[in-house]
């Protein structure tokens, strides 16, 4: 079956008995083999459209046929760290941020008993409201993912696409959107089975466009929705192909808004941010997907700020902050969730990288005998979640942390339920982290004691829940009495799951914070908790509805965050009291003993053979294992010695080196130091030459000095001694001429003190002289000194 081969719709052939009564045909069916996941699909659907008792044509007599479609249509963006929000809305108006690339999801369902199987999307388009003009309309980058799911009322389709503003720009969307709610149409063009023309469906809704860093308050969210009838003429011209499109009519919605959601219930879409939605058995009867309805809700700068402060002075793991349990139980904030755990379960990175990260690998790379069942239990860990779709990678992840839990843990290897535990810790953490913290939770929890051989610590507690729900909720535990439901048929899913496997992820979530915070105890207060808020629909149910309830409603029942945060306020308030918790324990070891008395000897010690032999074979696996390690660790230590050894080789002969360098710097040292000592000596001694010939140099300036006082007391007395004889010879001549020689006497003495001066002068120069050459000498020792210790210190170290 496939290109060149038959047809979908040549598969299912159907032959009329002629009776000419309604819904009184034979069928024949061919049976078909194909290996194309698409075709195969088509060909189901065929199959279901044959089968459904052909199409109701409604009331209209001239061939045409008549279908009523339901559209809504919501956007997410990314948040920065690789997860998807919702577009914040206001009532039915999508706020746009600049920049950013917006999923569009368009879920497609029909709302009547008739059947119009979808091919295939063939595209979906963006343009403005008030236009009908193909050419104002913008093709989405393909591809258009297209999935097809099943929910009471028939199929339904989810049309997923990519709307980039910056790669796809859009020229009708001006600024006028910018601030402003303005009309948009997205159309969604499907190729129907049997129609010759693709159908368009075209939603009306409105946007408003803000900046890239505008921020947004958290408010409700609405379904953009819209129904539509369809009709379709006769065509001749293809036999295939045998129908037209004759319209495609949008009609005005009058449902409530509980009344939309229940519309797409079923297919993982739920409104969390809404109080007033209740889901109702008689609305669907198909059990929640498992790993639906995961919404990230931002926190509030408040409580980040709390955390933060709160992380900041934790930093002692092994002591717990005292304000964590109350913080805990309002919630984890999402971007901080990751370290929280963690810390929680005791870890950091460096424990993480020593105690785990070699384990993890050595596990992953050992041959483990659970691989079939982790390979087989893939599919189906939370289908609902696109991280974990076949093919993706977080199935990849999940196989691998799964593998290595099994091999580093032979006594217990791998049990169904604990694949989703796993999936749990790595939506929100990476391989090697969510293995280190799981295997806390396995083993510092005691999660693995309820999956050792036997169960038995699973059958205690499922005897210590039934012992709380007794004392507790009696008329629910009577109830069960009388009904015969025992325990283990509703609680050892959400035992084994820590409540993961059917609950909305978001709970799930809330659920793990309060276990890692709370501890195992965590278990009896979440599901007592689930009892309680349930006991009026439980108590009006029999057997089969009681388990139906909770398989199928109770799930549903917590998709409200109302409802959410009511099971884990009432979850905090259940106390468990440890002195009964005790009691119930011997109760229960007393029973299982008196059973075992009860039993034949015989088969007893059978029994207890088969349980030594099973034991002795496991432990000698794990003996092979350990010694298959210990072989292993002694190769790997002997090369590791090996390779010390030589590096000790090579260390001794840098040292050898060092030594030899070491020695011959001494020795340069021991030289410097004699060099330095001559080099002060002669310094000294410089120095005190210096001083006896500055102190001779002032010595004869003041002899200098001296002679120049008395040549000039001499010099002023023979002067004084002239002018008198010069007075008296004026006298004695009655005013004639005087003698020149006394003239030339005065003058002579005055060149002789000014020969005189000239020499004290020349005296204080060379004494200045002498004291700059001292002062130079002195300068000129000390760099000598200095630059001779350096050169030869340089010289021993490059030789």
């Amino acid at each position: 079956l496939g290109p060149g081969g038959a047809s979908a719709e040549a598969v299912v052939s159907t032959q009329s008995t002629g009776s000419g009564k309604k819904d009184t045909g034979m069928y024949y069916c061919h049976a078909f083999k194909c290996s194309n996941k698409d075709i195969c699909m088509r060909v189901l659907n065929t199959m279901a459209t044959t089968f459904n008792k052909g199409f109701k044509k409604g009331s209209i007599s001239d061939g045409t046929l008549e279908f009523e479609f339901d559209l809504s249509m919501e956007m997410l963006e990314g948040d920065g760290t690789g997860n998807l929000v919702p577009v914040a809305q206001e009532k039915d108006v999508f706020k746009i941020r600049e920049g950013r690339q917006n999923h569009m999801i368009v879920t497609v369902r029909q709302s009547n008993s008739s059947t119009l199987i979808l091919e295939r999307c063939c595209g979906l388009f963006l343009g403005p409201m008030d236009s009908d003009n193909p050419e104002n309309f913008s093709l989405l980058d393909m591809p258009i993912e297209m999935e097809m799911g099943t929910v009471a009322t028939g199929p339904i389709y989810v049309i997923k696409g990519v709307w980039d503003p910056s790669s796809q720009p859009c020229p009708w969307l001006t600024d006028e959107y910018k601030g402003h709610a303005k009309g948009v149409s997205i159309a969604v063009d499907v190729v129907a089975s049997g129609v010759l023309d693709p159908i368009r469906f075209t939603h009306k809704t409105n946007f408003k466009i803000f900046p890239a860093n505008e921020r947004f308050f958290l408010s409700s969210r609405y379904l953009s929705q819209q129904s539509f009838t369809v009709k379709l003429r006769p065509n001749t011209e293809d036999k295939h192909r045998r129908f037209g499109v004759e319209s495609v009519t949008p009609k005005v919605m009058t449902s409530s808004p509980s009344r939309l959601r229940s519309l797409f219930s079923g297919i993982g879409f739920s409104d969390d941010y809404s109080d007033d939605y209740s889901h109702t058995e008689s609305e669907d009867e198909e059990p929640l997907i498992s790993g639906t309805a995961e919404v990230i809700e931002a926190a509030s700068e408040e409580q980040l700020k709390t955390w933060n402060n709160l992380l900041d002075g934790w930093t002692d793991y092994c002591t717990r902050p005292t304000e964590l349990v109350k913080l805990a139980r309002k919630g984890i904030p999402n971007s901080l969730r990751a370290q929280v755990w963690l810390r929680l379960g005791g870890l950091t990175k460096v424990q993480v990288e020593e105690n785990y990260k070699f384990l993890y690998a050595e596990s992953m790379h050992n041959d483990c005998p659970h691989e079939q069942v982790i390979l087989w239990d893939l599919n189906r860990t939370f289908p609902g979640n696109e991280f974990f779709q076949e093919g993706k990678d977080g199935q990849r992840r999940l196989y691998h942390v799964c593998k290595s839990y099994a091999g580093s843990d032979p006594e217990v290897g791998y049990c169904q339920g604990l694949s989703f535990i796993v999936a749990v810790l790595l939506l929100h953490l990476p391989e090697e982290e969510t293995f280190a913290l799981f295997s806390v939770i396995m083993k510092e929890y005691g999660f693995r004691d309820m999956f050792k051989k036997g169960f038995q610590m699973l059958q205690l507690k499922f005897y210590i829940l039934e012992r709380i729900i007794q004392d507790n909720i009696p008329e629910l535990w009577e109830h069960f009495q009388d009904h015969e439901l025992n325990t283990h048929m509703y609680a050892s899913q959400w035992f084994l799951t820590l409540f993961s496997a059917k609950f909305p992820l978001g709970l799930v979530y809330r659920i793990v914070d309060m276990f890692l915070t709370e501890g195992p105890d965590t278990l009896f207060k979440i599901a007592v908790s689930l009892l309680k808020l349930s006991k009026s629909d439980l108590l009006s149910q029999d057997f089969e509805g009681m388990l139906k309830f909770f398989r199928v409603s109770l799930p549903k029942k917590f998709m409200n965050k109302k409802q959410g945060q009511r099971l884990l306020s009432t979850a905090s308030s259940v106390k468990i009291k440890q002195g009964k918790v005790a009691i119930w324990e011997a109760e229960f070891h007393k029973l299982q003993d008196e059973k075992r008395s009860l039993e034949d000897p015989i088969r007893r010690l059978e029994h207890e053979l088969k349980q030594s032999i099973e034991t002795n074979h496991r432990l000698e696996q794990e003996n092979d294992m350990l010694v298959q390690h210990l072989t292993q660790n002694q190769v790997n230590m002997r090369h590791q010695l090996d390779e010390l050894e030589k590096r000790n080789l090579e260390l001794k002969r840098d040292l050898s080196k060092m030594t030899t360098a070491y020695e011959e710097v001494k020795e340069c040292n021991a030289a410097l130091s004699n060099e330095i000592l001559k080099t002060k000596n002669l310094y000294h001694s410089s120095l005190l030459e210096g001083d006896d010939e500055r102190a001779r140099h002032k010595l004869t300036i003041q002899e200098y000095h001296t002679m120049c006082r008395s040549l000039e007391e001499q010099h002023e007395k023979e002067k004084q001694e002239l002018n008198q004889e010069v007075i008296e010879i004026k006298a004695k001549l009655g005013g004639k001429d005087i003698d020149i020689s006394s003239e030339q006497r005065l003058r002579q003495l005055e060149m002789e003190l000014a020969k005189t001066k000239l020499c004290l002068v020349e005296a204080n120069c060379k004494a200045q002289e002498y004291e700059h050459r001292n002062s130079n000498l002195h300068e000129k020792l000390k760099t000598q000194e200095n630059a001779g210790m350096i050169n030869q210190l340089k010289a021993k170290l490059n030789r």
